[in-house]
C-alpha cells in the first residue's frame, strides 16, 4: 500500500518507462485510455499525471496528435564576437558542430514605408523590408526574428529563400560583408505571437537580442530584433 495519491503513482510510473527508453524521445504515448485500462485507473487520473509530466518538461501534448516523450533539452551557447557579428555567420555552424539539423524558415515579408518607423529604427530614409524568420533546429523552433532594412537592397526577399543561409546569405551577396554596429540583450515574457511561433506557452522566458548592423562604409542598413527561447539558447560574448 502506499499514500502517494494515484495520478502520483501513474506520474511515476510513466516517468519511469520514459528514464528506462521504454518510451523514446519523440515516440507517442498510448492514448489516456488505454493507459487508464493498463493501470486500472481513470482518465482524469492519467490526465492529471501527463499534466504533471508536461510541467517537468518529459512529454509534449500536441492538439488534435496525442503526447509525446520530449526529446532532451539541449542549450546552445551561441559564441558572439564583440567584434565580428559570428552570430550571423557562425550560428548555424555552431549548430551543426554539435550534432543538430537545422532550417532558416521565411514567416514573411512585408513592405513598410513609415518615416517615423525609419527614425525609430535608425534605419535611412525610404521603403523598408520587414522580413521575420524562424530557425528551427531538429524540427524545433528555437528563436525567431524580424530585420529591417532598405527595399533597394533586395528586390524580393522571398523568390531567392534558402532555408540553409536565409536573409543574411541574399544581404551578404547584395552588399558584401555586414559589419554590427550595437547589440543590446534583455529578457522579455512570451507574447501570444512568440508563442504561436515557439510552440510555447505566453510568458515563457525569452532573450531578446537587437541590434543595427552597417555595411562596409559604416551606413547602418539592417535593423534587427531576434527572440529566442531562454531553455534553449544563451550568448557567450568573446573579447
Amino acid at each position: 500500500m502506499t499514500d502517494l495519491p494515484l495520478y502520483e503513482q501513474v506520474r511515476q510510473s510513466l516517468a519511469s518507462a520514459i528514464a528506462s527508453g521504454e518510451y523514446g524521445p519523440g515516440d507517442k504515448l498510448p492514448s489516456e485510455t488505454t493507459l487508464a485500462a493498463e493501470m486500472g485507473v481513470n482518465r482524469l487520473t492519467v490526465r492529471r499525471a501527463i499534466e504533471e509530466l508536461s510541467r517537468a518538461g518529459l512529454v509534449q501534448s500536441r492538439q488534435g496528435s496525442g503526447t509525446y516523450v520530449a526529446r532532451s533539452v539541449v542549450r546552445l551557447p551561441v559564441s558572439q564576437s564583440l567584434s565580428t557579428d559570428s552570430l550571423v555567420s557562425g550560428i548555424t555552424q555552431q549548430i551543426n558542430e554539435q550534432g543538430h539539423s537545422y532550417e532558416d524558415i521565411l514567416l514573411k515579408a512585408t513592405k513598410v514605408n513609415s518615416p517615423a518607423h525609419n527614425a525609430e529604427l535608425r534605419l535611412p530614409a525610404g521603403p523598408l523590408w520587414r522580413v521575420d524568420n524562424a530557425l528551427a533546429v531538429d524540427d524545433d523552433v528555437w528563436m525567431w526574428s524580424s530585420s529591417w532594412f532598405p527595399m533597394e537592397l533586395l528586390k524580393d526577399p522571398k523568390k531567392n529563400w534558402s532555408p540553409a543561409s536565409g536573409l543574411y546569405g541574399q544581404l551578404n551577396e547584395s552588399i558584401g560583408e555586414l559589419v554590427p554596429m550595437w547589440r543590446a540583450f534583455s529578457a522579455e515574457a512570451a507574447t501570444a505571437e512568440d508563442a504561436e511561433i515557439l510552440g510555447i506557452k505566453p510568458g515563457t522566458p525569452l532573450i531578446v537580442r537587437d541590434g543595427l548592423t552597417a555595411d562596409q562604409d559604416g551606413n547602418p542598413v539592417l535593423r534587427v530584433s531576434r527572440r529566442a527561447r531562454m531553455d534553449r539558447v544563451s550568448y557567450v560574448l568573446r573579447y
